[in-house]
């Protein structure tokens, strides 16, 4: 038998009922399903009005097939539907016991259904003469134009910029584009790069760039993609770090008091800080540590993932996972205890609500609770 430990037995649970397992953990999950001594999980009738108490069953259940070092052959079929019984009740019925238990305590659900939420498609457009445009409304129109430039949003929410080509056009003319906490969204540029910017990011442009060369300034994170134009290079500067693009797709990481992590996905790119210069391969990443400039080699899905609608934390430290969820869903942090080492490793949807997802991140085994419009961390 092989020899499974408890997190790893209970995160390949949770993406089976996800339906996101590999079919090498199919196979690993199915083999340690085979050779441990559980039954399948009954749900007395007079535990599903006690949410908590149902909730201490689930928990209790699947540690012990976790624990069980008896070998008793099973049918796979019962085991599986018995697991998947509770992995699916923990995540579903607590939905089904706030309706039941609406009549108790009414405004406490609706005010957490109306505070916390997902983030949503949406940022403010400031343009060179200080006017500011909400780009919330998802439809196509024309923002603004003269006789330099004209934008416009698209009907699936993109900014774009458009230009006919001039001697006289003023380069100085700076715009920027802001997502605030809980906002995502998409800007193409006048060369006609494009930029997806992740919740909490600045990215001040020109309105149209020099004859030899383009350059944007970055707060936050961002993936683009730059379009090739040998005679002009693309320059991305972010804190202290700065990217000469080749002509490529990449992601860049730069928040204020994090580190700036560069990830390249195609082409190539020179990442430059601290007085040294990187060249980055596809799959590699630039990263800074304790006053260094690192390469190495990176993890594609996980620098995609926020592009893809999931969190994706690999023994993420416990802090940085929670400040990535806090810009998403706009909500503060509490933290509870001193063991500030805890990480976390799985993968959620970004358009989970509130409830699920402090659900999911209790089964990731980060003991937390939403309350008065907070998520209260015990470390």
């Amino acid at each position: 038998m092989v020899d499974h430990n408890q997190f790893r037995i209970k995160k390949l649970a949770y993406k089976w009922i996800q339906g996101t397992c590999t079919p090498e953990e199919e196979v690993e999950l199915q083999e340690w399903y085979e050779t441990s001594d559980g039954e399948p999980l009954p749900i007395p009738e007079e535990l599903a009005t006690d949410e908590q108490q149902l909730k201490e069953l689930l928990f209790l259940h699947i540690k012990q097939e976790i624990q069980a070092s008896k070998i008793k052959r099973i049918p796979k079929w019962v085991k599986l539907s018995g697991i998947a019984a509770a992995l699916a009740l923990l995540f579903i019925l607590p939905l089904y016991l706030v309706k039941r238990t609406t009549e108790d305590s009414p405004q406490v659900a609706v005010k957490t259904q109306e505070q916390v939420h997902p983030g949503i498609k949406a940022a403010v457009l400031t343009l060179a003469d200080g006017t500011k445009i909400d780009l919330s409304a998802q439809q196509q129109s024309v923002l603004h134009q003269d006789e330099q430039v004209k934008v416009i949003t698209t009907a699936s929410g993109t900014v774009q910029y458009q230009f006919t080509a001039s001697k006289n056009t003023d380069t100085s003319r700076t715009n920027t584009i802001e997502t605030p906490i809980g906002t995502e969204y998409t800007i193409i540029l006048a060369d006609g790069s494009k930029v997806w910017l992740n919740a909490g990011s600045v990215l001040t442009f020109p309105e149209s760039f020099s004859s030899n060369s383009r350059e944007v300034k970055l707060s936050g994170e961002a993936y683009f993609e730059v379009s090739h134009d040998s005679k002009r290079p693309f320059y991305v500067r972010s804190n202290e770090q700065t990217i000469r693009v080749f002509g490529t797709h990449f992601n860049v990481s730069s928040y204020p008091n994090e580190n700036n992590k560069t990830t390249l996905i195609a082409g190539s790119v020179q990442v430059s800080q601290f007085g040294k210069s990187k060249m980055l391969k596809p799959g590699q990443a630039a990263f800074t540590t304790a006053g260094n400039l690192i390469v190495a080699e990176a993890n594609i899905e996980e620098a995609m993932a926020w592009r893809n609608g999931i969190f994706y934390f690999e023994s993420t430290p416990i802090k940085d996972a929670l400040a990535a969820i806090k810009r998403w869903y706009n909500v503060d942090v509490v933290y509870k205890g001193t063991n500030l080492k805890r990480e976390l490793t799985g993968k959620i949807k970004r358009n989970s609500t509130a409830k699920e997802l402090v659900e999911t991140l209790n089964f990731l085994d980060i003991k937390c609770q939403l309350r008065n419009n907070k998520i209260e961390v015990e470390l």
